[in-house]
């Protein structure tokens, strides 16, 4: 037997060659990761079966190929003695390509770590779309993309994927204004809450690229989404029974914070408060690219704002899962912070609560609760929970092997997860935008600056990444950053605290 250990997770396939003169079999083992006995676990906890057999011809060599692509660490090769050219063994590793020296972040170890597997993630994930998972479903799913895709273009400067795949997602609204949860693809796969960011998702494009024109030709699909979800609103202009798509919350179901609220399919019946925040911030945003494409706001937002606020805000300033309902889950007051429902003024409370929580949440999920802290200038607890070394953390990860970061917080937090699932990369945003605190001013880094805010544990990051106008270098500490670039004829951006 053949044994081979990567040593990191790769996607792509086996080669071989092989030849016996009276045929025999040639069985591949593919897995991340290993059993007690030192064998590969091909039966993986993502549910796929990575055992291929081959029939050899007899003929003096035979070729040896798969038919589809697989996600993998190891591999092991059994078959009749002698039959395999050993020199032809290899590895066949695809993925759409990345430069791996256009953004770089150095400086803390732990940093460097976590960053790490979640650009190895993306890098895999991305193939002829960005991929939930390169194992398991192989699909393009929307709620996943407002990460991986915003990740992916602060890792490469590279818009060409993003707007690919914000096409292809426009085009799903032939067979429902409301968008797929997932395309291109035959899964019929529906889900609110994904469908309710597909403006924010937009506007990162635009606020990371400039791209007008694709703003103005999205626009007639904005439109029709924002129509879709309006036949739900109820007389207080908030979301009711949205029964034709799942309302997700959070995934996997264990991780929703005893949210109290039947998220049963179909939903309801009535009003919960996380579809409400979605709805929300679909109604901001699809008003901010109005006015971007030179379109008048509809001007509805700030009234599903104050009902939301009158129904789901409790007297201590904590958000409520429902009106029947006294639970404040993390959820229900994470996206209050993230969509700007509470000023950082008013966002005490959440803050606190946020603090005793944790990250009692999905690894996707823990991106609107980090990004919402900082928004809410919480930059102390963000940094708290992003370096975490509890059992919910990127450490975590870290802790029990990973190269790329994985659908849960562990692996056996899941029943079936990927230890591949770019939808954990928020840490490539945060650590760029917030930590580093490199963000564009003007759309497409036409004007930008840095605003560190830096952990007590890191005194400096040096930071580099390539953007659509050209690279940024970056060197960040606790009294400010100091940049500069290759596209503004030397010009230094520096920015004090």
């Amino acid at each position: 037997m053949l044994f081979c250990d990567m040593g990191e997770e790769v996607t792509g396939t086996v080669t071989l060659q092989a030849a016996a003169a009276g045929g025999g079999i040639v069985e591949v083992r593919c897995g991340e990761e290993l059993n007690e006995d030192g064998t590969v676990r091909f039966r993986m906890r993502c549910n796929c079966e990575y055992r291929n057999l081959w029939k050899l011809s007899g003929r003096d060599r035979d070729r040896i190929g798969f038919f589809d692509y697989m996600a993998f660490r190891y591999f092991e090769i059994k078959s009749p003695k002698g039959c395999v050219d050993m020199a032809s063994v290899g590895v066949y590793v695809r993925h759409y390509p990345m430069d791996e020296d256009a953004c770089a972040l150095k400086g803390d170890p732990v940093s460097e770590q976590i960053f790490d597997i979640c650009r190895r993630a993306v890098k895999l994930g991305t193939q002829d779309a960005f991929l939930d998972c390169p194992s398991r479903e192989k699909g393009q799913y929307l709620g996943d993309a407002l990460i991986t895709m915003h990740s992916h273009l602060l890792l490469t400067g590279d818009p060409g994927p993003y707007k690919k795949a914000l096409l292809d997602f426009a085009a799903s609204a032939c067979i429902c204004p409301g968008l797929m949860g997932v395309a291109p693809g035959g899964q019929m796969q529906e889900i609110a809450d994904f469908s309710l960011l597909f403006p924010e998702i937009v506007l990162h494009y635009y606020e990371l690229t400039g791209d007008r024109e694709l703003v103005e030709g999205l626009m007639p699909v904005i439109d029709g989404l924002e129509d879709y979800f309006d036949r739900f609103r109820n007389g207080d202009g908030l979301l009711e029974s949205v029964t034709d798509k799942w309302n997700l919350v959070d995934w996997p179901e264990n991780l929703r914070d005893q949210y109290d609220f039947p998220l049963t399919r179909p939903v309801g019946p009535g009003v919960h408060n996380v579809i409400n925040a979605f709805y929300y911030g679909m109604k901001k945003n699809a008003d901010c690219l109005r006015q971007i494409a030179g379109i008048s706001p509809r001007g509805e937002a700030e009234g599903v704002r104050q009902s939301y606020l009158r129904i789901f805000r409790r007297q201590d300033g904590l958000f409520r899962d429902a009106p029947s309902s006294r639970h404040a889950a993390l959820h229900s007051n994470a996206l209050p912070l993230y969509f700007g429902v509470v000023s950082p003024k008013e966002a005490e409370p959440v803050v606190r609560l946020i603090a005793e929580k944790g990250l009692c949440c999905g690894v996707y999920f823990a991106y609107f609760v980090l990004k919402g802290l900082a928004r809410a200038g919480a930059y102390d607890l963000m940094n708290a929970l992003l370096y975490s070394d509890g059992i919910h953390s990127w450490r975590n990860m870290l802790r029990e092997g990973a190269t790329t970061c994985f659908e849960a917080w562990g692996k056996e937090q899941k029943w079936n997860t990927s230890l591949c699932h770019p939808w954990g990369s928020a840490p490539v945003i945060l650590l760029i935008e917030e930590v580093a605190g490199l963000k564009a001013v003007r759309p497409g880094f036409a004007e930008y600056a840095a605003k560190p805010h830096l952990p007590a544990h890191i005194d400096r990051l040096a930071l580099r990444i390539k953007t659509v106008r050209g690279t940024i270098w970056a060197e960040c500490s606790k009294e400010g950053a100091v940049c500069k670039d290759d596209f503004s004829q030397g010009q230094h951006c520096a920015h004090e605290r």
